[in-house]
């Protein structure tokens, strides 16, 4: 090309000269957390994998900007509400709030919460079928209504209970997640009466559907919770439509079908969740004594695996690259604030290891890998 002012100069180079060098984990810390990689995006902001570098726990961190909060209706005032009301719950079945602490130069708020490996909603995508076998349904239901009926003692209804909102550890445990629209009865409360709900439209009860101004939260929990058993169960939800409009009027109507391949302990429990009536529609209490609830399923059949997350099926700790290059730097005697602390007498290094070994057996242990508990 011509040598003109602004002109482009191309030169070709041979693939043999090209050199790719991968790009270095830079590890970066905020308090006494090591950022891993992230774990996905919502509409509030990111969530990452970080380490507790005083425990050695793995955690997911919450990474909300005040600027995008602002944007969004009731944002901040919903991420407000739905961290106080953590700070109140703690069980096996509930995904805990570890730390909450705001950066202000960068504007943003962190939440740190119990890391899970993956969602009831990614197990079912990953599966042809989109369902799970009866006896994989039925230990994580059974888990749900655990999680749900600590929540009701507390006052709580969670208003959005479905399989995306139900999180795995790599033991299997499952955790209700999301209470972003999660209300708190009053201490001195009648009843469990509620006025709005915000949840999934395919997953809210007639009385919603039909616009009733005041309903039971309890079992508007308990319809959301038979629709979610019946999608683990069939593949397939009970009420269709071809838009919202369509769907809440064939919820409305509360007729459904439960698919042939369903046995009757399984259908006498949908159809007792699924009541049009909240007055007839079961209670916890009535789930558990259902003998689908009750019987102890054998797991005569594969169960469906946890799926790999960037190609790694072990779901190893993201933090060890940033903490390998850490450790490197630390050894050529270059500078880091962290190193001295991290790296005493390598104690941090061997302790992560033996947690490490910890996490992969416990995941080998259960589905992760496809191995049969």
């Amino acid at each position: 090309m011509d040598d003109e002012p602004g002109s482009m100069f191309i030169q070709r180079i041979d693939s043999e000269e090209i050199i790719y060098q991968e790009k270095k984990k830079k590890c970066k810390f905020i308090g006494k957390y090591m950022f891993g990689d992230s774990l996905g995006e919502g509409s509030y902001g990111k969530v990452k994998e970080v380490l507790d570098t005083d425990s050695l726990c793995r955690r997911a961190v919450k990474i909300l900007k005040k600027k995008k909060l602002r944007r969004i209706p009731n944002g901040e005032q919903n991420v407000q509400r739905e961290i106080s009301l953590l700070k109140k719950l703690s069980h096996r079945n509930v995904c805990g709030l570890v730390d909450v602490f705001f950066n202000d130069e960068k504007q943003k708020l962190y939440i740190v919460m119990e890391y899970c490996v993956c969602g009831l909603q990614e197990l079912l995508d990953s599966t042809p079928e989109k369902k799970l076998p009866t006896w994989q349904a039925h230990r994580y239901f059974v888990q749900l209504v655990n999680g749900l009926e600590y929540l009701h003692s507390c006052g709580v209804i969670h208003k959005d209970i479905k399989p995306g909102n139900l999180l795995l550890t790599t033991d299997q445990t499952l955790k209700i997640s999301d209470f972003g629209v999660a209300e708190m009865l009053d201490l001195f409360a009648q009843d469990d009466s509620i006025h709005t709900s915000q949840g999934s439209p395919v997953f809210q009860p007639p009385e919603v559907a039909n616009g009733v101004d005041r309903f039971s939260g309890f079992k508007l929990d308990v319809w959301s919770s038979g629709i979610t058993l019946f999608n683990l169960t069939t593949g397939k939800y009970p009420f269709e439509g071809a838009n919202v409009f369509k769907l809440f009027e064939n919820i409305a109507k509360g007729i459904f079908t439960v698919p042939d391949v369903v046995d009757s302990s399984l259908e006498e429990l949908l159809v007792g969740m699924l009541q049009k009536d909240p007055d007839n529609r079961f209670s916890i209490r009535d789930v558990r004594n259902t003998r689908w609830f009750e019987k102890k399923h054998s797991d005569d059949s594969l169960p469906v695996c946890i799926p790999p997350f960037c190609d790694d099926k072990d779901h190893n700790m993201t933090v060890i690259p940033y903490l390998e290059e850490l450790h490197r730097v630390h050894e050529d005697g270059s500078e880091s604030s962290h190193s001295d602390h991290l790296f005493a007498h390598h104690e941090m290094q061997e302790n992560l290891e033996e947690e490490e070994r910890k996490q992969h057996f416990r995941g080998r242990k259960s589905f992760i890998g496809c191995s049969v508990v």
